[in-house]
């Protein structure tokens, strides 16, 4: 380790330099005796290499950065504290909306800036709730009159409740004071006045506005969307169930501005300054120019601002004459981005952007000699094909370095990892460098719009580019979705010290391979070559003998090889069919309900499709579900019929059972239209009905006809309650029907029941299940702020049946029937 340092002390010293003003910066939000421990430990260490000067200007470099970032820090969070000081305060003022307002269950959410009163400068994330609501079309600069009440954000430390596994939830409040936010503000007043904000801010909106306007051009709503996904990060307007299936499929980071875009933006501009006859200093002028306009045009994001940083510093470098080390523009990068923001290392996409970037750098070249080795002499003597077969070495090395290198810290914070990573960026690979550069050139062109003449030739240009354009999100979209269905990220969560060994494993396999390379001088890629160049070698009469083969014998071969590999890709993706015995899953949908029934003499049976992010139609194909012959929708609540619509539109569906009970609510009409236009057979649930779905008997026992007048207001007790039958199995389904609608029915002894509303309090429960006498109960249940399932309800489970399961400790729930009996399978 000393001969290690000493070799670092003598050959990149400003390196060792640049990397203690980092970790300085770095621990500024730590306390004083950490800062002052490194310190220690780094004059120690470099003292013992021989290099007490670099020792001495290290440690000084740490303290200097420790107190750069506690004094920006204090600078940052003076407006949070002042606002704490005040307490809960009543705003009446002018803000500035700085981001399009959210919608999540606790209501539309956007942070502002205020602009007037005695809170002005404050950024403060701001809530519309009850009768408040967001302007239509809210845009980014928009000028608004706000009232409402300002509270501080909560103290740090992360909230456990809520949590069956006992891991912390995602702090939000940590996560905004990283962004500069002094508090919440419930809003009870908001309105537009019609005013935007000016200056270099005012200028930004407006340019964004017209890009915004440019990429939409001649697309549909969802390709516009993704259009500005990719090119501007703005991603509140994909449809959330494409999102997670961005996130499932590893390709997240398309939808995120990162440094990829960066790199395009800059592979885009050269050329055409190439082609303009400009010089080093004009190129390098204007790239940075670029940069520097793009970057607050796509939100200046800490990847983004990584992105910028290394990019500047290569270019600068590049004037210069000087080759441009990728580790000190990394190093210089981390240093610029902290400074700005020292609490940015605890942000996810901070942390994600320089592993992807760390490992590029250290895993990528061998692994793209190894693909060379296999892909270049195969291509002898042909140019176009030697030239693609670099780029897709480069490619795959690329997607593959930066995958591994991050999955550890998603395992770490998301407790998942995209299993289909690899395999769905290198698909959507040949699409991304269009879709960046034909994006680019739409927000390019759409800065000319205020221009008579040339507005309009940039208008047509927009629309000229919209075929291709299209087709390329499309194929992008379509790559996530056929991934995120057939490969879905597995759970894997991993505790901070198991992601610090994994790194420090990633670290000892890239220093072995570089030993290695060094010490066999050009390595398997050369060594490769000359074995298929030398006719006495194996691999060189196999060469010569491939080479003897007529061209059209060739051309076969290989198409017979794709197609070879694409059939065992599809093979490996093919989602298992379906079940050899009866079996009943309570699905995973997380707070909702979703139930399954599949007999292998024929009928499938689903009841109710949890909410819309449920993804029940994904579960379902993986069950091997192909059509439904009868589908329930006990009721109309969103946690129930939410995931029926997408379950409606994507599979063949025989028959609904209606148990909407005369609704107005517009979802559930929704579902309703959905099912009228796919054809699928409507019949109102009432108690007395009995259906046939192949081997499976329905029997509706509740709820009778509904007497004259509008619908209840509650509709759980009114939900559709059945008996399930296959041969001597019986299955009780009840939604959200409680105890008191349940012990009005005959209710006879069962194998199986589904625990009733979640799991919620319900006295009459003991009773329900004293008559029942159910041997396997199911609990559908997700994080929630309902305190489902309660304490009596598990204990009276507890007392009286021999196995109780949840969904959200086992996931999925499986009761597999056979003549000898059954068994309980869950997936954790």
């Amino acid at each position: 380790m000393i001969a290690a340092a000493r070799r670092l002390a003598v050959r990149h010293p400003a390196h060792l330099a640049l990397a203690a003003l980092t970790a300085g910066l770095a621990l500024a939000p730590a306390p004083p005796w950490a800062a002052l421990a490194t310190a220690a430990t780094v004059t120690t260490a470099l003292a013992a290499a021989r290099s007490p000067g670099l020792a001495l200007g290290c440690a000084a470099l740490l303290l200097a950065g420790t107190a750069a970032g506690d004094a920006r820090l204090r600078a940052i969070e003076a407006p949070a504290a002042r606002l704490a000081a005040m307490g809960p305060t009543p705003v009446a003022a002018t803000a500035h909306l700085l981001e399009p307002p959210r919608a999540s269950r606790f209501g539309a959410a956007a942070t502002v800036r205020i602009a007037s009163g005695p809170l002005a400068g404050m950024r403060l994330y701001a809530r519309a709730a009850g009768s408040a609501r967001w302007p239509a079309r809210a845009r980014p600069g928009m000028v608004l009159r706000v009232r409402g009440l300002a509270r501080p954000l909560r103290p740090g430390g992360e909230d456990r409740r809520g949590r069956p596994d006992g891991e912390p939830r995602f702090d939000f409040h940590a996560h905004l004071r990283r962004e500069g936010v002094a508090g919440e503000l419930s809003l009870r007043h908001v309105a537009a006045t019609g005013r935007v904000r000016s200056g270099l801010a005012g200028a930004l909106d407006r340019a964004r506005e017209r890009a915004e306007a440019a990429l939409s051009a001649g697309l549909g709503p969802g390709e516009a969307a993704l259009a500005r996904g990719f090119i501007l990060g703005q991603d509140e307007a994909v449809d959330p169930l494409l999102r997670e299936d961005f996130r499932d499929a590893g390709l997240a980071h398309l939808l995120a501005v990162s440094g990829q875009n960066v790199m395009l933006l800059c592979a885009l501009a050269l050329p055409l300054l190439a082609l303009a006859g400009a010089g080093i200093g004009v190129r390098v002028t204007v790239l940075l120019a670029l940069i520097s306009a793009y970057v607050p045009l796509a939100g200046a994001g800490p990847s983004l601002q990584r992105a910028a940083v290394m990019a500047g510093a290569g270019l600068v470098a590049l004037a210069a004459g000087r080759p441009a080390s990728r580790w000190y523009a990394l190093l210089l990068a981390a240093a610029a981005t902290l400074a700005l923001r020292p609490r940015v290392s605890g942000d996810v996409g901070w942390q994600l952007s320089f592993a992807a970037v760390a490992g590029i750098a250290l895993l990528a070249p061998p692994l793209r000699r190894a693909a060379l080795a296999l892909l270049e002499p195969l291509t002898r003597g042909r140019r176009l094909m030697r030239r693609l077969a670099r780029a897709a070495a480069d490619g795959i090395a690329m997607t593959v370095a930066a995958t591994v290198a991050t999955l550890p810290l998603l395992a770490l914070h998301f407790g998942s990892v995209p299993v289909a990573s690899v395999p769905a960026n290198v698909a959507a690979l040949p699409a991304v460098a269009p879709v960046m550069w034909i994006g680019m050139a739409d927000a390019a062109l759409g800065q000319l719009r205020p221009l008579p003449f040339a507005g309009q030739l940039a208008g047509a240009a927009a629309r000229a580019l919209a075929l291709p354009f299209g087709a390329l999100l499309r194929w992008i979209a379509a790559v996530a979705e056929w991934w995120a269905e057939r490969v879905p990220a597995e759970p894997l969560r991993l505790a901070p010290w198991q992601a610090a060994v994994a790194y420090a494993a990633l670290a000892a396999l890239a220093v072995m391979l570089a030993r290695r390379r060094a010490a066999r001088g050009a390595g398997a890629s050369v060594a490769l070559s000359a074995a298929l160049a030398d006719p006495d070698t194996p691999l060189g009469r196999l060469r010569e003998r491939w080479r003897r083969l007529p061209r059209a014998t060739r051309a076969g071969a290989r198409v017979a090889a794709v197609c070879a590999v694409a059939a065992l890709v599809a093979g490996l993706a093919r989602p298992p069919g379906p079940p050899d015995v009866l079996t009943v899953s309570f699905l995973d949908v997380g707070q909702g309900d979703a139930t399954l029934v599949q007999h292998p003499r024929g009928g499938t049976l689903l009841v109710d499709g949890g909410p819309p992010e449920g993804r029940a139609v994904r579960l379902l194909r993986r069950a091997g579900v192909r059509r439904l012959d009868a589908v329930v929708a006990t009721h109309a609540a969103r946690d129930h019929h939410g995931g029926l619509a997408e379950v409606l539109a994507e599979l063949p569906v025989r028959l609904l059972l209606d148990g909407g009970d005369g609704t107005a609510d517009p979802s559930y009409r929704a579902l309703l239209a959905t099912a009228r236009r796919r054809g699928v057979r409507i019949v109102p649930a009432r108690a007395g009905l009995t259906l046939r779905a192949g081997a499976l008997t329905i029997r509706v026992l509740s709820p009778p006809p509904r007497p004259p007048g509008p619908p209840p207001e509650d509709p759980n007790p009114r939900a559709v309650v059945t008996l399930v039958s296959a041969g001597g199995f019986d299955l009780l389904l009840s939604g959200d029907a409680e105890s008191g609608t349940l012990l009005r029915l005959p209710l006879p002894d069962v194998e199986a029941m589904k625990v009733p509303h979640h799991g919620s309090a319900d006295p009459g429960l003991p009773e329900v299940l004293r008559r029942a006498r159910p041997e396997v109960a199911a609990i559908p249940v997700g994080e929630n702020s309902y305190g489902h399932p309660a304490p009596s309800t598990l204990a009276a489970l507890r007392a009286a049946v021999p196995r109780v399961a949840r969904t959200d400790e086992d996931g999925t729930i499986r009761i597999e029937v056979a003549a000898g009996g059954y068994r309980v399978r869950t997936e954790r």
